[in-house]
């Protein structure tokens, strides 16, 4: 896996991946950066709800399990000093779908956490990660 990055101006960068698209990153104001991108670190919590989001819902649809939508939120909190890593986060998932169960969902996000999301196992090595779901019934009518 590859990336690139191309400054823009000041500390605006676009980055680019091996699959081609690209994000732009920026620096807080106080660093000279005028909020015109994410910030790296906000791109890391990103890529640990996308990772773990990807997972439970192909788990999830493996089971032939009727999944209508998922949103996964997380809320990180960081080192006082630097670098200033992620201490602990907490990943909510709110998954929607029909006749789903509890103990199929919790496997689900269990598996994900526990075995197969790669950004989880990087930043649980610095950070405790939590994790907790809400299941929504679709009801047919």
């Amino acid at each position: 896996m590859k990336a690139k990055l191309k400054l823009i101006e000041n500390v605006c960068w676009l980055a680019q991946a091996d699959s081609g698209h690209g994000v732009v990153i920026d620096g807080s104001p106080e660093i000279g950066g005028q909020n015109l991108g994410t910030r790296p670190m906000e791109l890391v919590l990103m890529g640990l709800g996308g990772c773990s989001a990807i997972d439970v819902v192909s788990i999830m649809r493996k089971q032939r399990l009727e999944v209508t939508d998922c949103v996964i939120e997380l809320e990180a909190e960081r080192a006082a000093t630097d670098p200033k890593v992620f201490t602990k986060i907490h990943i909510h998932y709110v998954v929607t779908g029909k006749n789903l169960k509890e103990a199929q969902v919790k496997r689900a996000v269990d598996l994900s956490a526990e075995k197969y999301c790669s950004v989880s196992a990087m930043l649980g090595k610095s950070a405790e990660i939590t994790h907790d779901y809400k299941i929504i019934d679709v009801v047919v009518s």
